[in-house]
């Protein structure tokens, strides 16, 4: 196909090829700029399902505008050639950057970052990647990064048994030996993508840790002999501790918690392993570790986010108070460390006279997340919850008397515990960011799947217990409540269009 011309791009020079398609190196005659031109094999386009899912992933994938993920221009189909034209990126894959050495460790983190911003933005949408690993990455010349194959994972699925989970072959990868030695996505595959379980973008965060882990040690975290042995230690075996003592114990701690098998104990947000990678060179410069700290960006999900057990109150901007503070001149912020031990940190809620802070933390020896409350002046902790699993998620009722959270036991869903401690009380299941209204009678939650931003629904619940109560909102996406002064109406994040809806309550 070399030399040839499809529609207005001459084809130059084949970049690479798998087993689902052919990426030549192109030049647009229109725009006299060059692409990458995949094009969908031969024997592949009868299949009109096949084709069908080329183009609607490839539609889904041109919606995703930021400057980590590459580009589509053009999908079409001339003399019987299906192609999909993308931004041709200049450089290497990220397997071939990683060699057999690993990155440096700044290098690593700023890689990993960028990675997990494209990620964020891929969910925010409503796509999980389902492919991420170092050959569907590129790094240009200049060190940026570009995710490749955004929406077309179920283009690239192959049937391989009844009961065996899918495997891809993408171009730039290791080729697999004669004896059929694990390369590819099944190295990367999460527990539940294994097992041919539903996914969601946690699905992607597993994936995310194994990358990263890669990136950092110049290993994969899970190999095996054959491909059914690389699949048993994803779903059996932890990956070895990284074999450097460079590496941060924070970093390393933020690598595992991804790599967990259950989906509820990862972290459930790939914003928020961002915000906890951007923390690590921070909170490692005391180890004289060189790093480089990315430009920070605001979390959508928390204003107030700690890592490494490090939580940092922006005095006078928290959230909750923008709504109900008259107008006044910005004071300046203040920085406070309230916690200074090991581990990650999470969710920090104050209280409403100010005085107190709940937070999700693993400080416990059992490795899970539990919820603590403490003052602002510092003082002994108080351990609110000792559950097995994930406590998160943390408000405190007008009063201060009791703390909602998220936990992820019997399923998840919305719970109920004294701020002095005690026994939780489940309130409604499948729930998430709990909020109390202003008279405490009331929390507002939402509920729906991770990393399917059209499939989630707000809901209110009476506080001492009872039925919930949905909320229909002008669209089917809701996260974040955040209640009105007199209790009589919601604010809700809403996905569909990127801002922001406000729905009544009677």
């Amino acid at each position: 196909m070399t030399g040839c011309t499809i529609a207005h791009y001459e084809v130059l020079e084949k970049a690479g090829e798998g087993g689902m398609g052919v990426v030549y190196r192109a030049r647009d005659t229109h725009l006299e700029r060059f692409v990458a031109l995949k094009v969908l094999p031969a024997e592949k386009v009868p299949d009109p399902e096949r084709k069908r899912r080329f183009v609607q992933e490839a539609r889904a994938a041109s919606a995703l505008n930021h400057p980590n993920i590459v580009h589509i221009y053009d999908i079409s189909s001339v003399d019987g050639v299906d192609f999909i034209a993308m931004e041709y990126v200049a450089g290497k894959t990220l397997y071939h950057a990683i060699g057999r050495k690993g990155l440096r460790l700044n290098e690593a983190l700023q890689y990993a970052v960028q990675i997990a911003d494209a990620l964020a933005r891929a969910h925010a949408a409503g796509i999980v990647h389902r492919d991420l690993k170092p050959s569907n990455v590129m790094v240009s010349e200049d060190g940026t990064l570009k995710l490749l194959d955004f929406g077309l994972a179920k283009l690239v699925e192959r049937t391989v048994g009844e009961n065996e989970p899918t495997e891809t072959v993408r171009i730039d990868e290791a080729p697999l030996t004669e004896h059929g030695a694990i390369v590819g996505t099944v190295a990367y595959m999460s527990p539940e993508q294994a097992e041919g379980r539903t996914l969601d973008g946690r699905s992607d965060i597993f994936a995310f840790g194994a990358v990263l882990y890669e990136m950092i040690s110049g290993q994969r975290a899970f190999t095996g002999g054959s491909r059914i042995s690389t699949l048993s230690a994803i779903l059996h075996q932890d990956p070895w501790p990284i074999p450097s003592a460079g590496v941060p114990r924070d970093l390393e701690k933020i690598i595992f918690r991804c790599l967990r098998k259950d989906p509820n104990r990862r972290f459930q947000y790939i914003a928020d392993v961002k915000v906890a990678l951007e923390d690590v060179p921070e909170e490692s410069a005391s180890a004289s570790i060189m790093a480089v700290a990315p430009a920070r960006k605001t979390s959508r999900r928390r204003v107030v986010y700690a890592a490494a057990a490090t939580v940092v109150l922006l005095a006078g901007l928290a959230t909750g108070w923008l709504w109900r503070r008259p107008r006044q001149a910005t004071p300046l912020a203040v920085l406070t460390r309230v916690t200074s031990d090991s581990g990650l940190t999470l969710d920090p809620a104050l209280s409403p006279d100010g005085k107190l802070i709940a937070y999700a933390s693993d400080r416990g020896a059992e490795g899970n997340l539990d919820l603590w409350v403490q003052q602002i002046s510092g003082g002994e902790t108080i351990r609110l919850t000792r559950d097995p699993a994930d406590d998160h998620e943390p408000a405190f009722s007008p009063d201060g008397g009791k703390v909602a959270f998220r936990s992820e036991r019997e399923g998840g869903g919305i719970y109920v515990v004294s701020a002095l401690g005690g026994e939780s009380r489940l309130i409604a299941p499948k729930g998430h960011d709990p909020r109390f209204s202003p008279d405490g009678a009331w929390i507002a939650y939402w509920s729906g799947e991770y990393g399917v931003a059209l499939r989630s629904s707000g809901f209110v619940v009476p506080a001492s217990g009872g039925e919930p109560r949905r909320i229909q909102p002008e669209f089917a996406s809701v996260r974040y409540p955040i209640w009105s002064p007199d209790g009589t109406s919601l604010l809700f994040g809403g996905a569909n269009d990127g801002t922001s809806i406000r729905t009544s309550y009677d």
